[in-house]
């Protein structure tokens, strides 16, 4: 009994220090949901705007021509820009997306895709199966990067424009609400032409000098709101993980406190016990 009791109360403590843990990275995680969920509810509508604005362009000049609205015709091999986290302890959110993407991979077929990684995880993943990865961008850590944005962004670009690929498609988790957050693939290039009403413009200059502005703005936009979707889910996720990890080691805790004190009652019975015992066997 008496190791027993000290067993329990070795546990009670490793349960404590997990609780500290998985509360303080709990609030870490709210911190960076805060700060990052204000930049992406401020730039979904300036990127939907600026998409709106450009496609309608295109629909009044259809002789409009560009390097990033015409698919690759010399290849039929497609990247696939995989975003998932640098860390664990965030629930699902990492094994939604990994499986979203090999069902995407096995439709495809395996030797039509090469990878972009964004994260560690999808990085280990998917080194050793096979696949051919063209670059990887691990260590944000959920932390936002206009530099590395760029980076990615061109070379995405480069990727396509190179005729490497014939289309680029990007892998993240979009964020919807605090406690739903949504896998989804998205073709991210070419940029198709959409199926929209002409409208006339009155442009100055003229209308290929300003889409040849706007079209990679919109591209370097777009590929900023979706990183942000996933970095801003990763953060909810991890909330939830690390408060039920939280809410289970206080009931846990609670659960080895009463064992404690019934062990220690037993004990304290025992040693009476004893002792009257032996008081009886000296009077007798």
């Amino acid at each position: 009994m008496i190791q027993s009791l000290k067993t329990i109360k070795n546990r009670i403590r490793s349960i404590e220090n997990t609780k500290k843990v998985t509360a303080a990275m709990e609030m870490v995680s709210v911190a960076k949901l805060n700060r990052i969920e204000k930049s992406l509810f401020l730039l979904r509508p300036y990127v939907l705007g600026l998409k709106e604005l450009m496609q309608n362009l295109i629909n009044s000049q259809p002789e409009i021509t560009h390097a990033l609205l015409e698919a690759g015709p010399l290849t039929d091999k497609i990247a696939l820009c995989l975003i998932t986290s640098d860390s664990g302890l965030c629930g699902t959110y990492n094994n939604n997306i990994l499986r979203l993407a090999e069902e995407f991979i096995n439709t495809h077929g395996r030797e039509k895709i090469k990878l972009v990684c964004i994260g560690r995880k999808g990085w280990n993943y998917f080194k050793q199966r096979g696949l051919e990865v063209l670059n990887t961008y691990i260590g944000l850590n959920g932390r936002y990067s206009a530099e590395t944005l760029n980076e990615i962004s061109a070379n995405l670009v480069n990727i396509f424009t190179s005729r490497e690929v014939a289309q680029v498609y990007v892998a993240y988790t979009c964020f919807k609400t605090a406690l739903l957050q949504k896998p989804l693939i998205e073709k991210f290039l070419n940029l198709e032409r959409p199926a929209q009403e002409e409208r006339e413009y009155i442009l100055e200059p003229d209308s290929q000098t300003i889409l040849n502005e706007i079209i990679p703005k919109y591209i370097s936009m777009k590929l900023r709101l979706i990183i942000l979707e996933s970095f801003t889910a990763e953060h909810s996720a991890r909330i939830v993980a690390m408060k039920t990890a939280t809410d289970n080691a206080k009931e846990l805790l609670e659960d080895l406190i009463l064992f404690r004190n019934k062990v220690r009652q037993a004990n304290i019975t025992q040693e009476l016990m004893e002792i009257i015992s032996s008081s009886e066997a000296l009077r007798g």
